[in-house]
């Protein structure tokens, strides 16, 4: 451990073992981006290109979202001792801050051999941060049915009514509203065992509101 400095609050304020973020980026570099650099060195492909940009700015924002934690030594949690040592964020964390980047990522030319560019004309001489996610084509719609790219569509999917999650029906139904249907659910229950040797049950009968997207 190596001593970070004295606080005239808490006492010795001492370096902890932390995750060892470099040998991370390191691995990844030589185990993720390898095969990338191969395929467009031989090809040219822009999305190669896209991949490893993408790549980098991940490893980027791991690297940002590194926090310290500590943890206090001394009778009845004095703090007189520190232990402080740098962890990397949790799944969640990385979850959210690519979401973020993905909701403001960056269209890119489909003809960038050796550098990416901004597709937007007004805005193709300024330079793409490293920290963006870039993408070449806009997702298709996924709301609608497309036989040739093997979209379903999200029409008749079951979704939940009271949701505000991702099955909710504002969300599924893309803004088309959901048809409710009343069904009638018969199933066992209030089974008993009885000696010796068979079970009875009761049979109950419960209405159940369905709702499938328009």
């Amino acid at each position: 451990m190596s001593r970070q400095g004295k606080s005239h609050t808490e006492g010795w304020k001492w370096g902890g073992c932390s995750d060892n973020i470099k040998y991370g980026v390191m691995f990844s570099k030589n185990f993720v981006d390898a095969p990338e650099r191969m395929k467009h060195q031989n090809n040219r492909n822009v999305k190669n290109l896209m991949n490893l940009h993408n790549n980098e700015a991940g490893r980027r924002g791991i690297e940002r979202l590194m926090k310290v934690q500590c943890r206090c030594h001394g009778v009845s949690g004095s703090c007189e001792l520190k232990t402080c040592w740098k962890t990397i964020p949790t799944f969640k964390e990385v979850g959210e801050l690519l979401k973020e980047k993905y909701d403001r990522a960056v269209q890119v030319s489909a003809r960038s051999q050796k550098k990416l560019r901004r597709k937007d004309k007004i805005q193709k001489k300024k330079p793409i941060s490293k920290d963006d996610l870039v993408y070449i084509f806009k997702s298709p719609n996924y709301c609608v049915e497309d036989k040739i790219k093997g979209i379903l569509g999200t029409s008749g999917r079951i979704c939940n009514k009271t949701s505000t999650g991702p099955d909710s029906c504002d969300l599924l139904c893309c803004g088309r509203g959901y048809n409710t249907q009343v069904v009638r659910h018969v199933e066992r229950c209030h089974c008993k065992f009885v000696w010796c040797c068979y079970v009875k049950c009761k049979t109950c009968i419960t209405m159940v509101d369905i709702h499938t997207c328009k």
